[in-house]
């Protein structure tokens, strides 16, 4: 997943201080450009002086409103608003202050979240990515990004803008809730307003408030673990403590890295005293290697060459490198990139290799995740055949680490890493997320949830049936907006190196199983997933199949088919089992000459291939060796890309009929 981890905890109240000379604070959600919910009663809120009158003006309607502030400062009111439409003006002010909110829109608004597919921009490769300049430019689209922070508690308030769509805004928004607001606005003609909370690399207990997550067996005891980690908090800020502060806000990784060579280029360099650097073997991750930190290494080791120094071929192998470096040879830069999924492959300038003694230095700056030289052991080729392996003990020297996104520690000479304070706590934690880039959101209105996550719990999906209803009741409960409309996207298949138990296809089931609350909706990708890449480049359908079932469950588009078939139950027929499936549309559909991943099993629960034919809206499915068929699953492969359609052209999900989801489904 894309992962950005910052290591910063932020208590609930202390996050944004107002400021002193101000009377008048409003909700960051309410700005310039914003999109409020049409034909509601829309809650505003923000603070001010205890008991202070505040006035609302409202243009689409032409009042004002006069409401007072409680004792502590703040207030809370609901504005009815009408049929969609605009630009309107909302002005709100005191007798001596006011915030004038302008280019308002009323009209549709969606909350878009998730993980990392969420997270997938228009400026990442995509599919469709011509739309980008084309069709980019809708003022009746507008987004609103939720900054990623972290908190042990839930916070009142986050930063944000509203912006209107255009090729330069769009370009840093999320894809999938891009083209799902851009088929709404075509289909409707109403403005779309999404606000975006997403953190790649994410599992769904970090979007969990505290009192939902406990209810899963694993984390029983999370208030203790959370009143722990605020302990090791305070030790941490004092192991900081007297290391070098380097600014790095509003900074890309680019150009942090550009700072912090300024500091340490001498180590790329032939003569550097590295005789008391530590050791070890590449390749390692650094956090399994160094725990929860997010550092900046140098890494050093003297090699020798015997072969021909006038070769231009030779090229210097990597592999991966989480997420940037800086790669030197004798004390010349050879190459440098960004993407923890990058092979890193460098061309040797031809004579920079020398007989006999050779220096190798790399910059690993790491900016959340594992971080480091991961994956392979360095090497020296030439047309792939390896010329020097570069294996054995590496020098490194650590020279510092992220503290938060605004912050980077420069260590000193005494800094011990072994001394650093175990953090229990990351964006990857339970409550998280929630505290701070879905609670201050609250009770903003919207219309319903787009949500595509689930990559990261893959290692325990009988877990996962748990945890993401119960996520789903608690944000409905903390928004007291009823049970709005909540649809998300089936993960898709990848090849997690999964062996003998497809957990990916468990996982799957599990969210098709979680169709059982009320007003959701599952979007299938099985056909448009890469088993390669776990960020598939399509998001182009994925988020107009999203907007399928928006118009049809919300917006009255009745003749819109919305989704693929889905498992009803089976019958079985003698040594076969006929299929009956939900969401057919006009009739089931294979593109090929036979269905595939279709399994049967007996009694002993041993499934094996199995034969399917479409039987008008049904499937037939038998193998010659289970006589006695019961129980049948579809799909069930990491990487399965089935070929069952309805002829719509929407996918059918995957499924089993065995009832382990059901049975174990209470004992997390």
């Amino acid at each position: 997943m894309m992962r950005y981890k910052y290591l910063i905890f932020l208590l609930a109240g202390n996050m944004f201080s107002f400021a002193q000379n101000s009377e008048l604070i409003i909700a960051p959600l309410f700005k310039d450009n914003m999109v409020l919910q049409q034909q509601n009663s829309v809650p505003i809120w923000g603070w001010s002086k205890p008991n202070n009158s505040i006035k609302i003006y409202t243009s689409w309607n032409d009042k004002t409103k006069i409401i007072k502030s409680n004792s502590s400062g703040k207030f809370f009111t609901k504005l009815e608003t009408i049929s969609h439409g605009g630009p309107f003006e909302v002005k709100i002010f005191t007798d001596s202050e006011s915030v004038d909110l302008k280019n308002v829109m009323l009209g549709e608004v969606w909350l878009a979240s998730g993980q990392s597919n969420m997270e997938w921009s228009l400026s990442d490769p995509i599919l469709k990515s011509f739309e980008l300049d084309s069709m980019a430019n809708m003022s009746d689209v507008r987004f609103f990004k939720v900054p990623k922070i972290i908190s042990l508690n839930p916070i009142e308030q986050s930063k944000g803008k509203w912006s209107i769509s255009n090729s330069t805004n769009a370009a840093k928004f999320s894809a999938v809730a891009y083209f799902f607001a851009k088929k709404l606005n075509q289909e409707l003609d109403i403005p779309i307003g999404i606000i975006q909370s997403v953190w790649g690399g994410t599992p769904v207990e970090s979007w969990m408030p505290l009192d939902h997550v406990e209810k899963v067996k694993r984390f029983a005891n999370i208030r203790e673990e959370i009143k722990e980690d605020i302990l090791n908090k305070s030790k941490y800020q004092k192991w900081l403590e007297g290391m070098q502060i380097v600014d790095i806000s509003k900074k890309e990784i680019k150009e942090i890295d550009q700072i912090l060579h300024s500091f340490s280029t001498i180590y790329s360099g032939v003569s550097v005293n590295d005789t008391h650097w530590n050791k070890h073997e590449l390749p390692v991750k650094f956090e399994m290697e160094f725990g929860e930190i997010d550092p900046l290494v140098w890494y050093r080791k003297e090699f020798y060459f015997d072969g021909n120094i006038n070769n231009k071929d030779y090229e210097l192998f990597l592999g991966p490198i989480d997420d940037l470096d800086n790669t030197y040879i004798n004390g010349v830069k050879i190459g440098g990139e960004l993407g923890w999924q990058k092979d890193r492959v460098y061309k040797i300038p031809e004579g920079l290799l020398k007989k006999g003694k050779n220096i190798i230095a790399i910059s690993v700056l790491d900016n959340g995740g594992g971080g480091g030289i991961y994956k392979n052991t360095p090497q020296i080729r030439n047309q792939n055949k390896i010329i020097v392996s570069l294996d054995g003990n590496w020098k490194y020297k650590m020279l510092g680490c992220f503290e938060n996104k605004f912050t980077f520690r420069l260590f000193n000479e005494n800094f011990n890493l072994e001394n650093k304070p175990i953090l229990l706590f990351s964006q990857e934690s339970p409550t998280t997320l929630f505290n701070t880039m879905i609670a201050p959101l609250i009770p903003y209105s919207i219309k319903g949830a787009i949500w595509y996550q689930g990559e990261n719990n893959v290692g325990d999906p009988v877990e996962y049936a748990k945890s993401f209803p119960l996520m789903i009741e608690a944000w409905r409960k903390y928004w007291n907006q009823g049970d709005f409309p909540f649809y998300y996207v089936q993960i898709a298949p990848y090849n997690y190196g999964s062996k003998k138990i497809a957990k990916a296809a468990m996982l799957r089931e599990a969210q098709r199983l979680t169709m059982r609350l009320s007003n959701t909706g599952m979007v299938v990708t099985s056909d448009i997933g890469d088993i390669n890449d776990i960020h598939p480049a399509n998001k182009y359908d994925v988020g107009k199949r999203l907007a399928l079932w928006a118009l049809n469950n919300n917006y009255e588009k009745k003749d819109i088919v919305y989704s693929g078939p889905q498992y009803k139950s089976i019958v079985t027929e003698g040594n076969s089992i006929r299929v009956n499936f939900d969401n057919v549309g006009s009739g089931l559909f294979c593109p090929d000459t036979a269905l595939t991943f279709f399994e049967i099993a007996g009694e002993d629960g041993k499934y094996y291939p199995a034969v399917a034919k479409i039987d008008k809206e049904q499937v037939v499915v038998k193998s010659s060796k289970v006589k006695q068929p019961v129980h049948l699953r579809f799909g069930w492969t990491d990487t399965a890309t089935p070929n069952l359609f309805n002829k719509e052209g929407l996918p059918a999900s995957s499924f089993s009929s065995d009832p382990f989801f059901l049975i174990n489904y209470d004992k997390n």
